[in-house]
């Protein structure tokens, strides 16, 4: 089914021959980096953590441990002062170590064919949809979407290739981190180490891994479908299917969300284990190393969108309530001076990330009631999504309809479930909706809207499918019709797709080497252009005579007299340029500018992130 929309989208297009897989090596480079580098890094940690019920299924746990640990060991090695040269081999070696120990110990996982084909098969299948832009309609490995976050993500890992985490370095095409992201470093190491081990400069790599992420997010609700709600395995494949590959979780990788990629990715794993984590007949070191993981999970869904804390939280918290008297008896994650000698430098190389998500939770919390407006937090979109669209529906009288009846499915699923289970995540389905509803209300609620949903119509098509396979005959038609859904979503979301980068704006780099370092550059075109242009000439003083001004987004300078200009080809030929263009592609020229242009402002290395002329813009 799922090769069938492939091969339609790529219809839609229609693409050169030669050009067709272009794409293909880089995208099979990326891929085959980040699963030898979370491989590697998951593999010890799994053996040694997950409780005896999950390792049925254990070879599936290896790949996000693994992601999570990079994450998060680059951080805190980052903030020692560790260089990121020292620092990526380092983690590589102690992952490596921490394997081969684990494996002497215990063995290698227990690799059952016939019980995780089909789940690896269908992960294959969701990261395969997933770069059909990027494969078959762009032909290069480059972000696709039209989120413009994109140059800053790509940026600031390219940053921390090179410098503290906190510093500022001019010649970078990111210069520093962004204030809005303070809590986000571990997954820009991550891009930052995939990119490094892949050989691909971050753009390139960015949304092959986005891709990976949502492959495996795929992974966790086949397992949440599984191990928490007990399904059987064909329904918990439809499930999987259904819950990766919903249009608002696929629209947010190839949008791209990177950040929320991440929170999306790290949600069901902290469900798994935080349900896993209270159930009775555990010994204290069992639950002990299935604590660990769940921090683990739990801490990178924080730092990487502090915004989806609660989504997890509320169910987790019922989780813990009915088995309190359990977690009660656990003793020894404390053992005295002992624990401080690495629970001290741990806390205090994650300060700074930790900080950063208490402070964006408390500027949400703070604009949420009546009173405060919403308008710095609208963030790319200027309206709100139709509702059937968070759960794969076309937005009509019919999906509304639809969505009664995937409401009812769920109801299903939850109905005869363990109590703490149903109460938990039924009543995060109850107030997620509620949420929801009072945002559409709001004026400019459109960003918290999507963020929540994006959220919990994944889900709520997973317990729709666990609730539909208990319906026996009306069962297989029940789900057939939300696989339909599901695909119809699929290709329309692939359609509606944009692309922001092409490869005439990558060749300005090339430019920018031909050029002498000191030498400052105008731009000329259209002032959003000037991201990812700027972003290619970064070492070069910089300047525009309309940057791109009301975001957060740094822009470069005011400014009229450089050494050169390049100007877009719609933008025509600049009446100050001199003689012919001394470079040119599909997208661009390169002139030479008269000396006896007037100076006004000036070219400079730095960029601005904080002159506004109206509403900014609040970034995820």
């Amino acid at each position: 089914m799922f090769l069938a929309l492939a091969a339609l989208v790529w219809h839609f297009n229609q693409p050169p021959r030669h050009e067709a897989f272009a794409a293909v090596p880089d995208a099979v480079r990326g891929i085959a980096a980040a699963v030898a580098l979370f491989g590697v890094t998951g593999l010890g940690l799994v053996r040694l953590l997950l409780p005896e019920p999950l390792r049925r299924h254990e070879p599936l746990w290896v790949l996000p441990t693994g992601a999570c640990a990079v994450g998060l060991a680059m951080t805190v090695l980052g903030f020692a002062g560790v260089p990121y040269a020292a620092s990526l081999p380092l983690v590589g070696a102690a992952g490596a170590a921490l394997s081969g120990w684990a494996v002497r110990r215990r063995g290698w996982p227990a690799f059952d064919l016939a019980r995780l084909a089909w789940p690896l098969y269908l992960a294959f299948v969701v990261l395969t949809v997933a770069l059909i832009p990027m494969l078959f309609m762009q032909h290069f490995a480059s972000p696709i979407g039209e989120g413009s976050d994109a140059h800053m993500a790509t940026g600031v890992a390219q940053l921390l290739k090179h410098d503290y985490p906190t510093s500022s370095d001019l010649s970078q095409p990111i210069q520093q981190m962004w204030p809005q992201w303070q809590s986000k470093y571990p997954i820009y190491y991550a891009l930052a180490a995939v990119s490094t081990v892949s050989g691909l400069a971050t753009w390139q790599v960015l949304a092959t891994l986005a891709a990976v992420l949502l492959a495996l997010a795929g992974l966790g609700m086949f397992l949440v479908a599984r191990e928490v709600f007990r399904a059987p395995v064909a329904i918990a494949l439809a499930a999987m299917a259904f819950a990766a590959l919903d249009r608002m979780a696929l629209g947010t990788v190839i949008h791209p969300y990177y950040n929320q990629t991440w929170g999306f990715f790290a949600t069901p794993f902290t469900l798994a284990l935080g349900w896993w984590a209270v159930q009775p007949g555990r010994s204290g070191r069992a639950r002990r190393g299935t604590l660990v993981l769940l921090v683990l999970f739990a801490l990178v869904l924080v730092l990487a969108y502090p915004l989806a804390a609660p989504i997890p939280a509320v169910p987790l918290l019922v989780f813990a309530w009915g088995a309190r008297g359990r977690l009660a008896r656990l003793r020894g994650l404390y053992r005295g001076w002992r624990s401080l000698v690495w629970m001290v430098p741990v806390g205090a190389a994650l300060a700074v990330p930790v900080a950063g998500a208490v402070d964006k939770g408390v500027g949400a919390v703070k604009v949420l009631a009546p009173g405060h407006t919403l308008q710095a937090w609208g963030g790319d979109l200027q309206s709100f999504i139709p509702w059937g669209q968070f759960f794969s529906l076309p937005g009509s009288a019919v999906g509304f309809v639809l969505f009664g009846l995937v409401l009812a499915l769920a109801l299903r699923g939850l109905v005869g479930q363990p109590r703490a289970l149903s109460w938990g995540l039924g009543g995060l389905l109850v107030l997620g909706f509620l949420f929801g509803a009072y945002f559409r209300h709001r004026a400019f609620g459109w960003y918290f809207e999507f963020k929540l949903l994006a959220f919990l119509g994944p889900l709520t098509l997973l317990i729709a499918a666990v609730g539909a396979g208990r319906l026996r005959e009306w069962g297989v038609a029940l789900l057939g019709a939300l696989a339909v859904a599901v695909g119809v979503g699929i290709v329309e979301q692939i359609k509606q797709n944009g692309f922001q980068l092409d490869p005439a704006t990558t060749q300005l780099a090339a430019w920018s080497r031909s050029l002498p370092r000191s030498a400052s550059i105008r731009l000329d075109m259209w002032p959003p252009q000037e991201l990812w242009a700027a972003y290619f000439l970064a070492g070069h003083p910089l300047c525009s005579q309309v940057p791109l001004l009301n975001t957060d987004y740094p822009h470069v300078a005011i400014g009229r007299r450089a050494d050169y200009i390049v100007a877009s080809i719609p933008n025509g030929r600049p009446k100050d340029a001199v003689g012919p263009p001394l470079r040119q592609n599909a997208g661009y020229r390169l002139f030479r500018e008269s000396p006896a242009t007037p100076a006004f402002g000036a070219c400079t290395l730095r960029q601005y992130d904080r002159l506004y002329t109206g509403a900014g813009f609040s970034p995820q």
